[in-house]
């Protein structure tokens, strides 16, 4: 490696300006070698997030580096300066997933609290076995998306990898079951 002010980890300034030049002229070579070390950054960046208890598991981190890459191939060709724009993309990744996950957390708790208040007599709880007895009455698919959700506690994604469905297609058939249920409970 050469002795430079400014070293990365496996790479000089000076290469990584080489890289990001060459890309934004159109070589893919480069371009799939920088996005290897803005993947590399970006993953090592949130992983230290999530050591640091900052995050909720390494699938936050893999997501949020996936975010970022993302970003990368959209915007690549309109950066200035990669070194700043890469600390910036990371930073506002993490500030906005931080805010929505505590705002979500917030959130559900309060809903539980408001459920609690709001049904002090515990003959008004939803009964899980007859939601359980409910849901036999779905297809298949929809049971095995419902069980992955919260007995899994699997993300859309994931349960859409291992149905071979998009993102999309699980939450709209999620959503959907989950308002049948809903409608169910109210009628019976």
């Amino acid at each position: 490696m050469k002795s430079q002010n400014l070293n990365y980890v496996n790479f000089t300034r000076e290469e990584l300006d080489q890289l990001f030049s060459s890309a934004k002229e159109g070589n893919q070579r480069s371009f799939n070698e920088l996005a290897k070390y803005v993947r590399h950054i970006s993953y090592t960046y949130f992983l230290s997030k999530f050591r640091l208890g900052k995050l909720n598991s390494i699938e936050d981190a893999d997501d949020l580096t996936n975010n970022v890459i993302l970003s990368f191939a959209e915007q690549y060709q309109k950066v200035e300066n990669i070194e700043y724009w890469l600390r910036r993309v990371l930073f506002l990744n993490f500030v906005n997933w931080y805010k929505k996950s505590h705002t979500k957390r917030t959130f559900e708790l309060n809903k539980v609290k408001h459920l609690e208040a709001s049904s002090p007599d515990p003959g008004d709880k939803i009964d899980v076995d007859k939601i359980l007895s409910l849901l036999n009455n779905f297809s298949e698919e929809k049971q095995i998306i419902i069980k992955m959700r919260f007995w899994e506690d699997l993300k859309f994604s994931e349960i859409g990898e291992k149905l071979n469905k998009s993102e999309d297609a699980v939450k709209k058939l999620f959503y959907r079951t989950m308002d049948e249920i809903k409608k169910m409970l109210l009628t019976k």
